[in-house]
């Protein structure tokens, strides 16, 4: 178990553009907003789109709330370095997620948990890539680091994973519902 300390030092050394989805405490958002390495910051799904005073106006500040997670990398083609999210904000959108994120992602991909057991999904997702998973515990956080490093995912291999996610969420859904 790591102290504040840590997460506030993981959180700094973030380089490059980034991307947050959901919402985080303020001690979080406040480390992620001021980081000077970070040009630029865009937000998704959150409930103050305006917060960042260093948002690109051009690219997503209008249009912030109507990005859906299964369009992100229409948004974003040229890429972004690094992705930031609260995993109860894409827990009913993970396969959706995972492609997308592959697709965008420069850097790393950071996914705040409030419990390992989500966790362990998400590492079984990511780690049929060949993406190195690992998870950090702060005091009240769990973060677990993918990292991405412009990995190139080939479209039937994507395809066969997407379908196969889907038909897991189904399942999950029809069994939980019967």
């Amino acid at each position: 178990m790591k102290n504040f300390k840590d997460l506030k030092n993981e959180i700094k050394s973030l380089e490059g553009s980034l991307l947050i989805i959901g919402i985080f405490s303020d001690k979080i958002f406040n480390l992620l907003e001021n980081n000077s390495k970070v040009p630029d910051v865009y937000y998704l799904n959150s409930n103050d789109t305006n917060k960042s005073s260093r948002t690109d106006e051009s690219n997503l500040k209008g249009v912030a709330n109507n990005i859906h997670i299964k369009e992100i990398h229409k948004y974003f083609k040229d890429g972004i370095d690094n992705i930031f999210c609260n995993f109860d904000e894409i827990k009913e959108h993970v396969p959706s997620f995972i492609r997308e994120s592959l697709r965008v992602t420069k850097k790393n991909i950071y996914i705040n948990f409030s419990s390992e057991k989500d966790y362990k999904m998400i590492e079984k997702k990511y780690s049929r890539y060949g993406i190195k998973c690992e998870l950090s515990s702060f005091e009240d956080y769990h973060i677990a680091k993918i990292e991405a490093n412009d990995i190139i995912v080939h479209f039937p291999k994507e395809t066969y994973y997407y379908i196969i996610d889907n038909c897991e969420k189904l399942y999950n859904y029809m069994s939980e519902n019967i």
